[in-house]
């Protein structure tokens, strides 16, 4: 095709410049060519594209930018008449003042439905320095049910608006690629109160900024707004997989969502984020009901930013990256404050209840009774948590028959990093399993066997900077109990709250506090038969009852099943794990014979101050 009009006419002279208007009705795209457009990239072509564009709205014509750098000094607009806009080329502009560089469909309350809009790509000479938001790569309005395929758009403060007018911008599939240095990369916009920008999906999107680009701004990948006044209630929008490369570097701000209306169902699905700020989104409004599904992040735990103005929460992170199965998993187990929960098992140690204390020294021991402790020394309480020395720790004792998968949190005073997992496994005999091979898989860090201790521990510390606080651990078929829990291997850690989670399908028991494993509890009890002698008036009697665990200190108390009250108890935790009970008459004139009776002791350990 020749690029010029005085060139077709040339090359067939009974073609008249009539005839030749017929020719681009008929023929199913209108390219610039067609109007002394060149694409060599030194031409200013705005003229040549804008006659094209003109043409395919007036014709119903597809219209089409051919391969080549087709430079624009000022902005095109695609009308709602055209059936479309096909780029093998490059659309670049030249100037410097901020524009709409290429708009598609009509404005006001123009339905644009049904449209192609196919490998855009829109690109600024001179970088954007971000002081306009009147400075946009592509404005796109009013589409529905429309299909919308924006391979590059680069330099610009806005890359992508989609834009509700006077009516709705909806039900459409968008297929993002390359949007580069953008300051918002994708703006979803409403214009006026009688717009909306609902229902749309969102394919793909590498949202990126390079190092350098305005470094003292903040950037977003993709912000949901309007105009003063306009409508807000964007909704059902639904992105999958985009991929965010923001450079976050003080004092900036990098973000992937600004949301800034107040609408509902925002939903991000397997998100990526590179060199962004620790935050999926940022909230300024009423905006409820969104879910923002991490999958990859350069940082450990990615969260909602909720500023001063928002009025709505009920919306969600998943957070699907390191350790994703530990977030399907059900609570087993929860120590929320292990200063609270503590106790003197003894005068210098230290319990908490529902946990087994543990230990990383050397020990004989073998079986799961004698490697769980109620309380151990070396661990001191503080104003918030339990203070625990290099060697101590804590575990839930779990029965792991049936239930292979759990996930352990910790949570250190102030946040901070520390502790490293800690594993033992038994078999159905209660027995240690030493050191084999395959008995525990954990998800971020390589499990290594402590010879001493006869337990597993992490191969790192637990730290944020590491991105392995939260930990999935995996046994093997043959374990049937195990310790799962932390302990201070480096060093102290100052240890504050502890939770165990499992799989849904499961509900293993936890053993601390039963019979099988009477540890991680401050009440112990017992019970015996007492036939008291004869007692006269004054007269006691005493009796010695074992209950394992008590301590000197603890508090003690007796209860006989008994026809009289004239027989008063007094109970005290005599010596290590016995109770002293001393009965006896306060009856001034009556001596007492009783028959055989239960006698019940329970024995109490002092909470720590």
């Amino acid at each position: 095709m020749p690029a010029r009009i005085d060139d077709l006419l040339v090359l067939n002279a009974n073609l008249s410049k009539t005839d030749f208007a017929k020719y681009l009705r008929d023929r199913e795209a209108v390219l610039p060519s067609d109007f002394g457009g060149l694409g060599d990239g030194v031409a200013d072509d705005r003229d040549a594209i804008q006659a094209a564009f003109d043409r395919a709205a007036a014709d119903g014509k597809m219209a089409m930018i051919p391969p080549g750098t087709w430079n624009v000094s000022a902005g095109v607009v695609l009308g709602g008449g055209a059936r479309g806009l096909i780029m093998r080329g490059v659309l670049r502009y030249t100037g410097t003042a901020p524009a709409t560089v290429l708009t598609l469909g009509d404005g006001g309350t123009v339905r644009n439905g049904e449209k192609l809009y196919a490998n855009l790509q829109v690109v600024r000479q001179t970088q954007s320095d971000w002081s306009s938001e009147a400075d946009i790569g592509i404005l796109a309005r009013n589409l529905d049910a429309s299909v919308l395929d924006v391979r590059l758009v680069q330099g610009f403060t806005i890359g992508l608006r989609t834009l509700g007018d006077g009516r709705g911008f909806e039900d459409s599939t968008l297929y993002l690629h390359r949007f580069l240095n953008n300051r918002i990369g994708l703006d979803i916009r409403c214009a006026t109160a009688t717009a909306w920008n609902t229902s749309v999906r969102y394919y793909g999107g590498h949202f990126a900024v390079a190092t350098g680009i305005n470094p003292t701004l903040d950037r977003f990948g993709i912000r949901l707004s309007a105009e003063p006044g306009a409508y807000t209630n964007h909704n059902r929008h639904v992105f999958d997989a985009p991929n965010f490369e923001l450079r976050q570097l003080d004092p900036n701000v990098a973000i992937p969502f600004l949301n800034e209306t107040n609408g509902s169902a925002i939903i991000g699905r397997a998100l990526r984020m590179e060199a962004c700020s620790p935050i999926v989104a940022r909230h300024t409004g009423a905006a409820q009901d969104c879910e923002y599904e991490v999958a990859w992040a350069n940082t450990y735990q990615v969260g909602i930013d909720y500023t001063a103005t928002a009025t709505r929460c009920g919306n969600a992170v998943l957070n699907r990256h390191r350790a994703p199965a530990s977030r399907h998993l059900r609570l087993l187990g929860a120590v929320p404050n292990l200063r609270t929960a503590a106790f003197r098992h003894s005068a210098t140690e230290v319990g908490v209840e529902g946990l087994a204390a543990v230990a990383t020294s050397t020990t004989a021991a073998t079986s799961l009774a004698a490697l769980s402790f109620n309380g151990l020394d070396g661990i001191a309480a503080t104003s918030r948590g339990l203070l625990l020395d290099a060697q101590k720790g804590f575990a839930f004792v779990v029965d792991t028959r049936a239930a292979k998968e759990f996930a352990l949190a910790h949570w250190l005073v102030g946040g901070a990093d520390g502790g490293r997992l800690f594993v033992r496994c038994f078999d159905a005999g209660m027995v240690i399993r030493e050191n084999i091979a395959g008995d525990v898989l954990a998800s971020l860090t390589t499990m290594q066997w402590n010879i001493p201790s006869k337990a597993w521990t992490g191969g790192a510390v637990m730290a944020d900077a590491s991105l392995n606080r939260r930990m999935t651990v995996r046994l093997a078929e043959a374990v049937a109990f195990a310790q799962i829990g932390i302990v201070g291997f480096d060093g102290q850690i100052e240890l504050e709250a502890l939770r165990l989670y499992g799989l849904p399908e499961a509900a293993p028991s936890l053993l601390c506090g039963t019979p099988a494993l009477p540890v991680g509890q401050r009440e112990f009890v017992a019970e015996v038969s007492w036939d008291l002698p004869n007692l006269a008036p004054g007269a006691t009697s005493l009796l010695d009852v074992t209950v394992t665990g008590c301590r000197q200190g603890d508090l003690a108390d007796a209860a006989l099943a008994s026809s009289t009250r004239f027989i008063e108890l007094d109970a005290a935790a005599w010596t290590n794990n016995t109770v002293r009970v001393m009965a006896r008459n306060i009856s001034p004139s009556a001596t007492f014979d009783l028959s055989p009776a239960t006698l019940s002791v329970a024995v109490t350990k002092r909470r720590v101050p």
